[in-house]
């Protein structure tokens, strides 16, 4: 009879005392163990199979997430009053822990990385309660001497002062930052720049004429047409899902998850952004984007340390890390050296200004969370007021006309302490205000 049965699949076998297929599995620990099918189909064998070990592999993987799990609340239920004799790195652990609740994955995983040149200098293992005030001037000053590996400048007060504002809350959270620190610290001082500068219309120009030309540079113009159609920070574009882009009705739904005042918008889409958008979807679609939660600008993973599939190149639930190189290339070829990306949202908001567009509805555009806010963008406000001075004068030059046919005349009168006060005078009392 067993010569009778049909041949099976790889992997799947006939048992010598039983009419159904085996197959051999492993669990975590390698130990090797017989299953049955309970079935003789070879088809349904298969697909029992299949099923089986990624019942087993789910399992696995839900016990491993439990276990870390169990390690992080042990680690999360220290002694505050023990806090003070852990070292820095596992404060700082748990500091972040902490602050995920209320804040982005996003936030706590740069203010993770720009904490770590803190724990280098101070020392990982070092115990949180003896670091003094000493030892942090000492950080300021060494740290300015620095040359940041991205910015390739010296590292500025304002990224020093960060810094050390990260490494403030991990003390406090250790109950070690005392009041004689706290009176004592002194940040350095931040020289505050102007509002960062504006393109003009030829600059915008030459920027996607030279940039359409070479296809490195193409997602970088593409992304600044976006920018300067919308006014939206180059963050807020790069997390874009398709979800999120509504080209229909002209709008795109900035989430609450990546707004930086984390509150929801609804940006209006000029023509300029509705251009690089479509661009951008075709892109995406034919890099396989076609899910709603799929982003717009997908991550790449040919050189990802995380790519476990040597075919997989793309992961479409991930948004690219983002386009600063390819940008700084580009507008150094337009001749236009240290202009940011983000100088397009300064450029957005300059021609809102020009043009006379209300302060509250584009702070309702760019996100903004106060007035105060809006109204540092004093450079951009000269021309605006300038233009607003020409149409209120020329509603009042009737005013002017008739207010400029009564000269006046100067007439001097000593005062009772000698002193001269001029008072000005109209030629008819009748006439006296030409406005009653």
């Amino acid at each position: 009879m067993e010569n009778k049965r049909p041949k099976l699949p790889r992997g799947l076998r006939w048992h010598a005392e039983s009419q159904y297929i085996w197959f051999t599995w492993r669990d975590a620990r390698g130990t090797q163990h017989q299953k049955s099918t309970e079935t003789n189909d070879p088809a349904k064998a298969l697909l029992f199979k299949l099923q089986f070990l990624e019942e087993q592999k789910q399992h696995e993987e839900q016990k491993q997430h439990l276990e870390e799990h169990k390690q992080h609340q042990e680690q999360r239920y220290v002694e505050e009053a023990d806090l003070k004799k852990e070292p820095l790195k596992k404060v700082a652990a748990l500091y972040f822990e902490w602050k995920a609740a209320g804040s982005s994955l996003t936030t706590i995983a740069r203010e993770k990385r720009i904490f770590k040149n803190v724990e280098k200098f101070f020392g990982a293992g070092t115990h949180v309660r003896t670091i003094q005030l000493h030892q942090i001037r000492e950080y300021q000053k060494e740290r300015r001497t620095q040359i940041s590996p991205t910015m390739k400048q010296p590292v500025t007060a304002r990224s020093v002062n960060y810094e050390m504002q990260l490494l403030r809350a991990v003390l406090s959270y250790a109950d070690c930052w005392t009041d004689q620190l706290a009176a004592r610290y002194s940040p350095l001082r931040q020289i505050k720049r102007r509002v960062g500068k504006v393109a003009t219309k030829a600059q915008l120009r030459t920027i996607i004429s030279t940039a359409i030309k070479n296809e490195h540079w193409q997602v970088a113009m593409y992304c600044a047409a976006v920018a300067a159609g919308t006014g939206c920070r180059g963050g807020e574009i790069r997390n874009l899902k398709l979800e999120d882009i509504d080209l229909e009705n002209g709008t795109i739904r900035i989430a609450r998850e990546i707004a930086k005042n984390r509150k929801e918008r609804h940006p209006r889409l000029m023509a300029l952004a509705q251009w690089g958008l479509r661009h951008l979807l075709l892109r995406a679609q034919f890099l396989g984007a076609t899910e709603p939660h799929h982003h717009l600008l997908p991550l790449s993973l040919r050189k990802s340390r995380h790519n476990g599939r040597s075919d997989q190149k793309w992961d479409l639930t991930k948004p690219m890390t983002g386009w600063v190189r390819s940008w700084r290339k580009l507008v150094a070829a337009c001749g236009m050296a240290g202009f940011r990306f983000h100088d397009l949202r300064h450029t957005f908001r300059t021609q809102g200004a020009e043009v006379g567009v209300p302060l509250e509805v584009m702070m309702a555009q760019l996100g903004h969370m106060d007035r105060e806010t809006s109204l540092e963008y004093v450079h951009i406000q000269h021309r605006a007021l300038d233009r607003a001075k020409e149409l209120i004068e020329a509603e009042q030059s009737e005013i002017m006309t008739m207010v400029e046919a009564y000269p006046a005349q100067i007439v001097v009168k000593p005062s009772a302490q000698d002193s001269l006060k001029p008072k000005f005078i109209l030629d008819s009392v009748e006439n006296a205000d030409p406005l009653r």
